[in-house]
């Protein structure tokens, strides 16, 4: 009996820890359309591919700052982080495809040395990468091929918990929520107008993502998708029957958030948008879609000097406990976060629907 406190101390010890150990608290960051090796032809002078690869230096250089910084003083993402600390470092930072310009050897190499999948510690974070359609295409293509070995060795490192036969596209679970990256789009066959091998192959993304979440229906597990190319109607490579074959896949599952990029849009949107939804989702769930924006900058002045170096830091910060999806967007304005006309429907602060 006289080690009954410490029996008491120990279990209730334990129950703490136990506790600890199981609540979820995660922190990731979204960016895309990095563009290596953009070439200015139209600016005088020409802003070289040299000079486009500083930018995206020194852009991840202030992404660098974004860990410790504080969240937002008004709205709901400030009353969801009260007494949560500053902005955390990400497990990863995800980027959602047009890693390079053109797809080059030259471009690759480029991309896998300033965004090393287990990143460098304290200035880069570890990084997954989607496949884009200004990636090239084909099994044998150098990027596709860059992003199979990186997926082997995330697999290896456990970083990833699942790859596809064909190793491109991937998941991994972090604190119980589901990642699945499908590269360009959730698909199986490429577009009408398109041929196999092509950039607009989506080599059986859509079968590993059914066969995926087949494997969570039970447990109603939290799921985020990201790919590259955009989930709107106004889609050019997404007709009426692909997106609802997408559809008809997620509709049962407990899906977060889908991300995407190739828009260059800094955008939260809803899939099925109004004209999908009265076609085929049927009174069914609809999903919050979220774009970071680009890297690459858009509307330089033909015949004029590129206007000076600019570091968008155009970043989506998401932050996952138990019971609350959060959402922010980091930009160059004067406070660090998107203070735009539209700035309001870019944050959110949701519940999740809980899974087992």
């Amino acid at each position: 009996m006289r080690n009954t406190p410490a029996l008491i101390l120990s279990f209730l010890l334990l129950v703490v820890a136990t506790c600890v150990s199981t609540a979820r608290d995660l922190t990731f960051y979204l960016i895309s359309d990095v563009h290596v090796g953009t070439i200015y032809k139209q600016s005088e002078p020409v802003f070289t591919a040299e000079e486009y690869n500083l930018n995206v230096v020194r852009t991840l250089d202030v992404l660098a700052t974004l860990p410790g910084r504080p969240w937002p003083t008004q709205g709901p993402l400030a009353e969801a982080m009260k007494g949560r600390g500053p902005v955390p470092a990400p497990l990863a930072m995800i980027v959602a495809g047009d890693l390079t310009e053109t797809g080059s050897p030259a471009q690759w190499k480029i991309f896998d040395t300033l965004f090393p999948w287990q990143g460098e510690a304290p200035k880069r974070f570890p990084v997954i990468a989607v496949a884009g359609n200004h990636d090239g295409g084909s099994k044998t293509g150098i990027i596709r091929q860059g992003l199979r070995d990186r997926n082997a060795a995330m697999l290896k490192a456990g970083m990833v918990t699942k790859v596809s036969e064909d190793g491109l596209h991937c998941a991994w679970v972090w604190q119980g929520v589901h990642f699945i990256n499908v590269n360009n789009y959730a698909g199986d066959v490429v577009k009408a107008d398109a041929k196999p091998g092509s950039m607009w192959d989506p080599e059986k993304s859509l079968t590993f993502l059914k066969e995926y979440l087949a494997t969570l229906k039970a447990s109603l597990a939290p799921v985020i998708i990201v790919q590259h190319l955009d989930f709107s109607d106004r889609s050019t490579w997404w007709d009426q029957d692909r997106r609802k074959a997408f559809y008809e896949v997620i509709k049962d599952a407990n899906i977060v958030a889908l991300l995407h990029g190739h828009t260059h849009a800094i955008t939260k949107l809803t899939f099925p948008e109004d004209k999908d939804y009265a076609a085929f989702g049927n009174g069914g769930p609809r999903f919050d879609c979220f774009s970071a924006g680009a890297f690459k900058r858009e509307g330089v002045t033909k015949g004029q000097p590129f206007p000076g170096p600019r570091n968008p830091c155009e970043c989506y910060v998401f932050r996952l406990t138990d019971e609350t999806f959060s959402a922010g967007h980091f930009t160059a304005g004067p406070e660090g976060w998107n203070s735009g006309p539209k700035s309001e429907n870019l944050t959110v602060v949701k519940p999740i629907r809980r899974g087992n």
